[in-house]
């Protein structure tokens, strides 16, 4: 999990995609920090589809890239944190992106992955390599 906190820390946003219940899968842009247990954090309005389709399913995919031909794939369950977490979290992603939980609506969601794939094109040859969550 180390691995995967560090890149998401480093790179700070990534492509969430949520069940939209229509069949076809809703996905954002999200800014993105990690906390120390690995779970990824990003900020949401409550009005959002995206907010609602997390409340009707956690299951959730996230890729987060870093510019440089690496990328992290992972799938996890999400969580709308509340009280004195979402009070710990929002600073951690406040402190990375500065006004991403400004808004009285803003929700913060923590994503546990439970598996990621790490892809790297720019090696030679390219690495492709599921890890153990």
């Amino acid at each position: 999990m180390r691995r995967v906190r560090d890149f998401v820390r480093a790179h700070g946003g990534g492509v969430v995609a949520t069940n939209s219940g229509t069949g076809c899968p809703e996905s954002a842009w999200v800014n993105l920090t990690a906390l120390d247990d690995g779970r990824l954090v990003f900020g949401t309005n409550e009005r959002s589809r995206k907010y609602g389709n997390l409340l009707a399913d956690r299951r959730v995919s996230l890729v987060v890239v870093s510019g440089d031909g690496q990328e992290f794939q992972l799938e996890g369950e999400a969580a709308v944190l509340e009280g004195s977490a979402a009070r710990d979290a929002g600073e951690l992603l406040e402190a990375r992106h500065p006004g991403a939980t400004g808004k009285a609506s803003t929700r913060l969601v923590a994503v546990r992955p439970h598996w990621a794939r790490f892809v790297d094109v720019a090696a030679e040859p390219p690495v492709r390599e599921d890890l153990t969550l």
